[in-house]
């Protein structure tokens, strides 16, 4: 890619889209992605947008991970951190041959059911949470999607919310499994040669901005108690929601 190609415009657009996200995601872990990858796309194909966000991705979770270290937690977590890992491998080879609308689209069936259930007051963490061995899958599938089109919190964030996570150690765990995928990511994506110079270039350009709002978000997390933070949560999580059905809907129509 072709820096001086690109409109100072869109650039600027990209650039607040990372910010925003890396913002929401200092303060609860998730929403980088979701953000960033979208406004990427718009000015470039969806394999490039989903290669870029891959060192902002890396840096901003190692940053909440290097802050939080709240490790005890993987340990019951293990089974869908280890599929997550194979998924992750699957899902980037699978980034070229698949069209994306159909891996968003399950995610936003997904996440509709699971705000659904919540709002409902009926509980289903049972099977949001993957417990009695399906968390493995869940993991498996949350890797997949993480390579395949970049967002795997629609998958990744309900997870750790049904198993009761708040603040601190849900933002760790999350931070985790995404950096997790994110290396299984970068493993596959230079087998491929996907991972261009100017990729990698236009990559580290944006990391700076991710780890500034980052930091900005940790700060501002401390002054929020839990059910600040639970709310914020799931006001993320139908921006997520939204956000991938229109994303469906506008590649159906064209």
């Amino acid at each position: 890619m072709d820096l001086s190609l690109i409109s100072i415009g869109l650039l600027a657009a990209a650039m607040l889209a990372i910010s925003v996200g890396s913002f929401a995601k200092g303060i609860t872990g998730v929403g980088l992605p979701i953000l960033a990858v979208p406004a990427l796309a718009s000015f470039t194909s969806v394999e490039e947008a989903v290669v870029l966000m891959v060192l902002p991705s890396v840096a901003s979770n190692g940053w909440l991970i290097a802050t939080h270290r709240k490790w005890t937690i993987l340990r019951e977590h293990r089974g869908f951190l280890l599929l997550g890992i194979i998924g992750g491998v699957l899902g980037t080879w699978l980034l070229s041959i698949l069209d994306d609308h159909w891996l968003k689209l399950i995610l936003a069936i997904w996440l509709g059911v699971y705000l659904l259930q919540y709002f409902s007051k009926k509980s289903y963490d049972r099977f949001f949470g993957g417990h009695g061995g399906f968390g493995s899958l869940l993991g498996m599938a949350a890797g997949t999607m993480q390579g395949a089109c970049g967002v795997s919190a629609p998958i990744v964030a309900p997870y750790f919310h049904a198993h009761g996570l708040v603040r601190e150690t849900y933002a760790f765990a999350t931070a985790f499994t995404f950096l997790l995928l994110s290396g299984a990511q970068i493993g596959t994506m230079s087998s491929l040669a996907m991972l261009t110079p100017d990729r990698l270039t236009i990559g580290l350009i944006v990391v700076a901005p991710t780890l500034l709002f980052t930091q900005l978000g940790i700060r501002w997390s401390r002054k929020i108690d839990d059910k600040a933070f639970n709310n914020i949560l799931l006001t993320l999580f139908i921006a997520m929601e939204f956000k991938l059905l229109f994303d469906v809907v506008l590649s159906l129509s064209g």
